[in-house]
């Protein structure tokens, strides 16, 4: 009788080590949603903080915020801070439409841009757009925040970094991707790199400038649908998990092609491209 006792005390045991460790493993993951997106150089991503609070990066287009707005509508409704990586449509598209249209509440709204005179100048073609979204900012009155490098912001259990903030003096080829803010999202036991649509020059001062940072678990990885950020800087990120916004479009294969090819070359455990639909991963 005694060890009958002895063995289903052992056996209660290791079930409460095991349940305690599956716990202690899901406490110390970030939840990240990938959200489909179909438009070239698009990208859109929910994290979830311990208490379920929403962060948002980017969003998407113009023609993805009907799916966003259910997407978060299911989440509650509430956005604590949605972060702008880049004053592109692709990028703000969604968020202009959300905040036209919609009843989600946006509590802030972090971004870093330039004068708006450097947009007509150095991307005229994107000009009127962004135009637009800035007024739209400024006579909604939301409350947005112009972050300096080196920002961190607290949501609940979550560290938000920013580790690159726009670069006016960069106003050659992909003036307007080296703009990109990229953003590390951490909780003392996992973190990601979101890189926005960063081109290579100021990828390579993100690099420089964070040496100390640059290391995590997953990536976003940059699709500017033009010039791809070198290997080398993702190498020294040594991540598990890629995460990159592939179009649904002619472009398409190549950008599923050059995704699996340095998931290979880093020799990450997942790869996850938009266009396969909206899919929720435990960085763990």
């Amino acid at each position: 009788m005694k060890r009958k006792i002895q063995i289903a005390f052992l056996i209660f045991v290791t079930i409460v080590c095991i349940a305690l460790g599956i716990n202690t493993r899901d406490q110390s993951a970030i939840l990240v949603t990938q959200i489909a997106t179909n438009s070239e150089e698009s990208l859109s991503y929910l994290i979830e903080t311990k208490e379920k609070d929403v962060i948002m990066i980017d969003g998407g287009s113009y023609e993805e915020s009907e799916h966003l707005e259910q997407v978060l509508m299911e989440k509650g409704g509430i956005v604590k801070g949605w972060f702008m990586t880049n004053l592109h449509s692709q990028n703000f598209g969604a968020l202009e439409r959300i905040i036209q249209n919609s009843k989600i509440e946006i509590q802030n709204i972090y971004l870093t841009s330039n004068p708006k005179e450097w947009y007509e100048t150095h991307e005229p073609e994107r000009y009127a757009p962004i135009n637009e979204f800035l007024n739209l900012l400024s006579e909604k009155s939301l409350p947005v925040t112009q972050v300096p490098n080196r920002h961190e912001i607290l949501v609940d259990n979550l560290y938000i970094t920013v580790l690159n903030i726009a670069n006016p003096e960069l106003t050659g080829d992909y003036a307007g991707f080296n703009q990109s803010m990229v953003i590390k999202i951490n909780n003392t036991y996992k973190s990601m790199i979101f890189m926005g649509n960063i081109a290579q020059v100021a990828a390579e001062k993100f690099k420089d400038n964070n040496l100390d940072e640059i290391d995590c678990d997953a990536v976003q990885v940059s699709n500017n649908g033009a010039q791809f950020v070198p290997d080398d800087i993702y190498q020294k990120m040594t991540p598990k998990y890629l995460f990159m916004s592939v179009p649904k479009n002619s472009n398409q294969e190549e950008a599923e092609k050059y995704l699996q090819n340095l998931g290979e070359t880093l020799n990450v455990e997942e790869i996850y491209a938009s266009n396969k639909g909206d899919i929720t991963v435990k960085i763990k």
